[in-house]
């Protein structure tokens, strides 16, 4: 439900011809979750922020609007109810729902909607005509008390079990914006961030990897705009939902889990089954301490882990049991983020995915179970499932062909570092910033010359594809010869904070000329995604072009299904797009622009120099001069 007692231009639920059609449709919903969302504020410190906060807008009520006309029905985009809530987010807005109540059918959610939206346009007028009397508009508030209290006694048993959180959401702006979904129950519990394009965006997110009990302790949901933004979005649906034929509905959602994706080129992680699959038997049948790894499989798995291709576990089974079997086996620090439970295995093996921040093309899910296999491939298209009989050629495919060089190597303790940077960074909440600034990151740019370096550059040329401009994969020779270009400035970007080292996260190729300075190659690693490296970077390159007398950076987008992350991160940079080219459009930074942000990692650069019409190599840390900051 939509607490909309603060909307300034009610509208009527009637929907008009016009009306877009939901992805998901009431009928085929067995019950949701009933949530209250309301409006609220994330840096809120009532009452002295009503006086303090340069950002206070006084609402009706007296209290702050965060949201520039409340929470509108717009009947234009139904959705669990005939309308959709319509919501323009000021800075530091934020939509809330606590949970406490429980489950009802979408029919008996309806009838509560209009019910709650009858009261309140009658308190309405009742609530003007006090408000000289009282201002902080109390009728209101004593009318929240009791729709509470009448909520818990509609809703049903508070134990039923939700399949999905779903999120259809349109953002009505002209340019794509993040948000936050966060989920806190006695301490965080759940974070993520959805890109929205322009448009329609459908997120469907398994209930369990949540992490919260509807039927426990008292918590609450949160949804804001990542980096401030004042994005101005209507939600279709905001709710945790349990379907009448999972089956048969996931099938037919046009959600971006749901399309159409083909495996990626090479593979980032393998995803084992325990029993008949690692090991003979099952756990639960024979003595613990006589069950073994397959020695081939032990051969696997310390080859994948040296050649970086991370690993980790998806097994139905008790934890503590199969948990203490690996630690005695010497193997249990391979896997990241293990999932040993009773859950259907997509839930664990998302959660995983989720977790490391890659994509699901890129995994590979090994079961001996075709069942498993089965309901995986089906919820998430795009895995690569294999049998435990493919594990003997495992290491021979091509997809598993990748560089084997120092940094590789230490690739599962990158990721370690990063499971305690998450956990901490749960600490701060909303203030994600704020975190990041106290993670003291440096970044260090350089020429690649030796042979690790290049191979990893080379590496994350072919391996990355969300944070990728080009999306072109070198071969070896034409990679070197491009190193070798006297008009071209090669950039290798390594990264470390207080946590440890990341390695070489980055590269990019900036092609020189008298009339232009283009931004050919720029690729970056999951692990710093989100991080304001490419912030820093930006302003670093500006500086260098400035230096150099350019007045403005150009950098040739390739669209893919996958790299639309990387556009959304150079035009939050102030890359602005000026002309559509062959697959993709041409992105332009005027070097009159600093970066939001951009202060936020710290960079320093070395052996590179950057001159009119050339670059070379040469000891140099360039001046970094002080131009205009871009609207953020």
């Amino acid at each position: 439900m939509w607490q909309t007692d603060w909307a300034e231009n009610p509208r009527e639920v009637d929907a008009p011809q016009s009306a877009h059609t939901s992805a998901l449709d009431p009928a085929d919903v067995a019950s949701a979750y009933l949530l209250s969302w309301g409006e609220h504020c994330i840096e809120c410190a009532v009452p002295d922020c009503y006086s303090l906060c340069p950002l206070y807008v006084q609402r009706r009520d007296r209290k702050c609007a965060r949201l520039k006309n409340g929470i509108v029905p717009n009947p234009q985009y139904p959705g669990l109810f005939p309308y959709g809530a319509e919501v323009e987010f000021r800075r530091w807005g934020k939509l809330e729902s606590a949970f406490g109540f429980g489950a009802a059918e979408p029919e008996a959610m309806r009838r509560f909607d209009r019910i709650d939206r009858g009261f309140l346009r009658a308190i309405r007028p009742v609530s003007s005509l006090l408000s000289p009397l009282s201002p902080y508009h109390r009728i209101h508030g004593a009318y929240a008390v009791l729709r509470e209290r009448w909520l818990q006694r509609s809703t049903r048993d508070r134990t039923e079990v939700f399949d999905e959180f779903v999120i259809e959401v349109w953002n009505l702006g002209s340019q794509p914006v993040r948000l936050v979904l966060e989920c806190w129950q006695q301490g965080a519990k759940f974070r993520t961030s959805i890109h929205l394009e322009p448009g329609r965006t459908m997120q469907r997110i398994p209930a369990a990897t949540t992490n919260i009990d509807l039927a426990g302790p008292t918590g609450f949901i949160r949804v804001y705009p990542e980096n401030d933004a004042e994005a101005h979005v209507v939600f279709s649906w905001l709710d945790f939902v349990k379907y009448r034929e999972p089956r048969k509905l996931a099938a037919s959602l046009p959600s971006a889990r749901r399309s159409p994706m083909e495996p990626a080129q090479k593979v980032k992680c393998v995803i084992w089954d325990l029993d008949q699959t690692a090991w003979d038997g099952i756990l639960g049948e024979q003595d613990p301490d006589k069950v073994a790894l397959r020695p081939h499989v032990l051969q696997t798995m310390l080859a994948l882990d040296e050649r970086g291709i991370l690993q980790s576990i998806a097994s139905k089974n008790d934890h503590e049991n199969a948990w203490s079997v690996l630690q005695r086996m010497g193997v249990a620090h391979l896997f990241l983020y293990p999932q040993i439970n009773w859950e259907p295995k997509s839930v664990s093996v998302q959660r995983i995915v989720s977790s490391l921040n890659i994509g699901v093309d890129s995994c590979v899910f090994i079961d001996d179970s075709p069942f498993e296999r089965a309901e995986v491939a089906h919820e998430l298209p795009g895995i690569r499932t294999l049998t435990d009989s493919d594990v003997r050629g495992l290491l021979d495919r091509p997809e598993f062909d990748v560089p084997i060089t120092s940094e590789s190597k230490q690739r599962r303790t990158f990721y370690v570092a990063e499971s305690e940077r998450k956990k901490e960074s749960l600490e701060f909440g909303d203030r994600y910033e704020a975190f990041l600034r106290t993670c003291k990151m440096e970044a260090t740019l350089f020429h690649p010359k030796d042979p690790d370096q290049i191979e990893r550059c080379l590496e994350l040329l072919h391996r990355s594809n969300q944070l990728n401009l080009s999306t072109y994969r070198y071969s070896r020779e034409e990679f070197l010869e491009l190193l070798e270009s006297r008009g071209v400035m090669s950039v290798c970007t390594s990264c470390r904070d207080r946590f440890g080292d990341y390695g070489i996260v980055g590269f990019a190729s900036l092609r020189v000329s008298d009339d232009a300075l283009t931004l050919k190659d720029f690729v970056l690693s999951c692990r710093v995604a989100q991080k304001k490296v490419e912030n820093a970077w930006c302003r670093w390159l500006i500086s260098m072009a400035r230096n150099a007398g350019y007045e403005k950076i150009m950098a040739p987008y390739r669209k893919t299904s996958r790299n639309s992350v990387l556009r959304s991160a150079l035009l939050e940079c102030g890359f602005v797009e000026t002309r559509q080219i062959e697959d993709g459009s041409m992105l332009e930074l005027n070097c009159e622009v600093i970066p939001p942000a951009c202060d936020v990692v710290t960079v320093a650069a070395r052996d590179l120099e950057l001159s009119r019409g050339s670059a070379s190599v040469h000891e140099l840390s360039p001046e970094i001069t002080e131009p205009r900051r871009a609207a953020s």
